[in-house]
């Protein structure tokens, strides 16, 4: 039987594209979260769906809070065979001096999804809403402890940051404890160990399926659906800011147009995909693809926007 439908790779070839010679790899700074669920699935979708016709792989290179992969791919200059699971710490670790490259070192290919941050309380806190969170810290904004993982600058940590400046906090004095995991910041803040616990709407589903947590505010533009349909924005209480961290692909530097142009339509056919779109539901992140030229715009603006943030904070050092 004939197949009339031919791998992307061909099609490529013939539309002037460039697809790959020679094996793949899909490189991840974390192993086992979200980021690296992410990676995987679109190592079986490439394949599965014949978009490359070379083997891909997952390549983990964990450490030093993503450097090592991002050395990793920054020494392949112009070879589209690496793709690097990018995501707001290649711009935040550049900023602080925790890497040497930042965002600029590589070829922004996609962002696939926007991931928001939450922040919990006990049921029997007093602190009623995100109103009362912000009307605390205004007055004193080391008189409550935040619970985060896993260091300073984390997207947690700015997430959280970014909404109470907006709302008139002093954030530099904010009182943040950090914990090696997200797990231990939400059970020290269960256990009335720290008053607020922050992380990412995936990490204390359960809780709030539960009941055992009540949310003072969700860092998306609008409402989330499922499980945080109720819960409110921090634009709903006072604070005119959302924010985002993202989940994107990057090449190393210089990559043809040719070769951005293969990898742009493969991320566009994977991004329609329904086991795509079901991961990106099960996670409670927000789809949100955007080709290389606009990926480029939103890093600039991102930068910008992290550089006033982290120079607040006092953490920039450029």
């Amino acid at each position: 039987m004939l197949n009339s439908e031919p791998s992307l790779s061909h099609r490529s070839t013939r539309s002037g594209t460039l697809p790959p010679e020679r094996a793949v790899e899909i490189v991840s700074g974390t192993s086992g979260g979200g980021a690296d669920r992410s990676a995987r699935l679109l190592q079986s979708l490439m394949q599965e769906k014949r978009l490359v016709s070379t083997p891909v792989a997952v390549v983990n290179k964990v450490g030093a809070g993503n450097v090592l992969a991002y050395n990793y791919v920054g020494q392949k200059v112009g070879d589209g065979h690496f793709l690097l699971a990018s995501t707001l710490s290649l711009t935040v670790g550049y900023l602080t001096g925790r890497s040497r490259l930042g965002y600029r070192d590589f070829t922004a290919l996609c962002t696939l999804f926007d991931e928001y941050v939450v922040a919990v309380v006990r049921t029997d806190s007093p602190l009623k809403n995100g109103q009362d969170l912000i009307a605390r810290l205004r007055k004193d904004p080391s008189s409550l402890s935040i619970g985060l993982s896993s260091a300073l600058g984390s997207a947690t940590h700015l997430g959280i940051a970014v909404v109470l400046r907006a709302a008139g906090v002093d954030v530099k004095n904010l009182r943040i404890v950090v914990f090696d995991s997200t797990g231990k910041a939400i059970t020290a803040a269960l256990g009335g160990h720290v008053d607020i616990g922050a992380a990412s709407l995936s990490s204390v589903v359960s809780q709030v399926e539960s009941g055992g947590v009540r949310v003072l505010g969700v860092t998306a533009p609008q409402r989330v659906g499922g499980v945080y349909a109720q819960s409110p924005t921090w634009k709903e209480q006072g604070a005119d800011a959302w924010f985002s961290s993202y989940r994107g692909i990057a090449g190393p530097k210089d990559l043809s147009d040719a070769q951005i142009a293969f990898w742009e339509n493969v991320f566009a056919v994977i991004d329609q995909d329904a086991r795509w779109q079901e991961e990106g539901e099960r996670s409670l992140v927000s789809r949100q693809f955007r080709r290389s030229r606009e990926s480029r715009k939103y890093l600039d603006d991102l930068d910008a926007a992290m550089k006033s943030l982290l120079g607040e904070l006092g953490m920039l050092k450029l």
